[in-house]
């Protein structure tokens, strides 16, 4: 089903633990929308977000470039692919925060 504008791409307030990590969301089907818009808050360790794309649906492609989601209110990125995933890698020590929010723009 293709996505709309403000559709929720995905989302989570669950803080990530080392023993979790990579967190990875699933994969979402990109038709209907060529941007997404970001927000992200974390504390505890080292929290890295990327948005992945592939062309499947199961496997990320090499080469499309992940997009890294920074702390804070995020201006929109192009979504590349045909589909795209969210990976939380968490490093140094458990998360105490993570909250992501990633919606879909036209």
């Amino acid at each position: 089903m293709p996505l709309r504008n403000g559709d929720t791409i995905w989302e989570t307030v669950t803080p990530v633990l080392l023993v979790n990590s990579p967190v990875l969301g699933p994969w979402v089907e990109t038709s209907g929308v060529t941007q997404a818009l970001g927000w992200l808050a974390v504390a505890g360790g080292t929290t890295v977000v990327t948005v992945e794309y592939g062309t499947d649906g199961s496997t990320a492609d090499a080469d499309f470039t992940p997009v890294t989601i920074a702390a804070g209110a995020n201006v929109p990125f192009n979504l590349y692919g045909r589909f795209c995933r969210v990976r939380i890698t968490q490093t140094a020590s458990d998360a105490t925060k993570t909250k992501l929010y990633l919606c879909a723009k036209a």
